[in-house]
């Protein structure tokens, strides 16, 4: 079985390029979960990923050449320009996916199936038409409620709960986003979310002990209040903070003012992996709602816990039900926020280690790349039969 995975993932390297420049930011939740997933899938298959990326732009690169193509972990990924045009983004993009799986289906003399984004519109929608006119099936990846989606347009919204239903097969986040999508009751594999170590990512060697947070600077994902938490905490452990968003300025202003904050920018995810394997502890501040309880899966709270650090989170249900105590649990309030923080730093070292040791089995068994890829594997054997 051979896989064409439709995304905006790119390799590692190109993304630590994307994020060099200032003409497109992209979301590191969804490069890294399809990354991830992209790495499991070609344990076990061959793989090879289409990407409309702005890595194709001639300015981005300052290069004379395009960059067409890279390869990583024996995956090729071949990238498509994107045009500011609409319209014509549109249909040059089709004709060049189009071309593009033609050929590569054309050169395998193997059954293949396509495994796409299905929170992008543009993608999801050029499968279905692909995979109807050419009688290939295709698997969609539902990391997400579009109704729950901001600045998204209700017609996107409508557009991806329509493709939603006519999906050969499903990956889901969660049993939630499965019933909201797969109306039909059709083959479905629930991954949580993957846990991907980057191997170039270093132990950091820093004299002060610190607590971390990468991610985006929203209201919505607890900032101001961890913020507000650490400031009234009573150590002399530092808050060291990445990540951009609306409120980039009001962190930068916090860490004028405080020396025990420090604001690193955008950092790649080997970076950020880095410092979280160095931190103290890693905290996930985002206050909990019903609807992030069920449709949402904290990925952040799982890459900290595969760290070499403890991890602080605001409570999530099934995150709690798998993690139990290898997590230390707390409101998004913030004087719950403080209470936790101090609590994590006055812990024995020993007792911190045997936590920390205790996620990553929990890590190890349910969201490791073997682990994952072990699914897909099952799954993919089930429904070729």
């Amino acid at each position: 079985m051979r896989f064409i995975y439709l995304t905006n993932s790119i390799t590692s390297d190109d993304y630590k390029t994307l994020l060099t420049s200032s003409i497109h930011y992209s979301n590191p939740s969804n490069q890294n979960f399809h990354h991830a997933l992209i790495t499991a899938f070609a344990s076990n298959y061959h793989v090879e990923v289409i990407s409309p990326s702005y890595i194709c732009n001639d300015s981005l690169l300052n290069s004379e050449e395009k960059h067409t193509f890279a390869y990583e972990n024996y995956v090729k990924y071949n990238y498509l320009p994107i045009y500011k045009n609409k319209l014509s983004n549109y249909f040059r993009t089709k004709n060049s996916l189009y071309s593009k799986i033609n050929k590569i289906i054309k050169e395998s003399n193997e059954e293949t199936m396509i495994v796409v984004d299905a929170m992008n519109v543009l993608l999801s929608s050029l499968a279905l038409r692909f995979g109807k006119s050419h009688k290939i099936k295709i698997l969609g990846v539902i990391t997400d409620n579009p109704n729950l989606i901001t600045n998204m347009p209700k017609i996107a919204k409508n557009k991806l709960l329509s493709n939603f239903t006519k999906f050969d097969y499903y990956i889901c986040l969660n049993d939630a986003l499965n019933k909201l999508a797969n109306t039909k009751d059709k083959p479905y594999l629930i991954i949580n979310g993957i846990s991907y170590k980057c191997p170039e990512a270093q132990i950091m060697s820093d004299k002060e002990p610190y607590l971390f947070f990468a991610g985006a600077l929203h209201e919505k994902y607890g900032v101001k209040h961890l913020l507000h938490a650490f400031l009234n905490t009573s150590g002399q452990y530092h808050l060291l903070i990445a990540g951009d968003g609306p409120l980039r300025e009001y962190v930068v202003k916090k860490a004028i003012r405080s020396r025990r904050i420090k604001y690193l920018g955008t950092l790649s995810q080997a970076e950020i992996q880095a410092y979280e394997n160095h931190a103290y502890a890693n905290i996930n501040p985002r206050p909990l709602t019903k609807d992030m309880d069920t449709y949402c899966i904290p990925s952040k709270v799982i890459e900290y816990a595969s760290s070499n650090a403890l991890t602080i989170s605001t409570m999530h249900t099934l995150l709690h039900s798998q993690f139990e105590t290898s997590i230390m649990w707390t409101k998004d309030d913030d004087v719950s926020l403080r209470c936790t923080i101090e609590e994590a730093f006055r812990l024995k070292s020993s007792l911190r280690n045997k936590i920390i040791k205790k996620a990553h089995t929990t890590i190890k068994n349910n969201y490791s790349i073997n682990a994952v890829s072990k699914k897909i594997d099952t799954f993919i054997k089930k429904i070729s039969v």
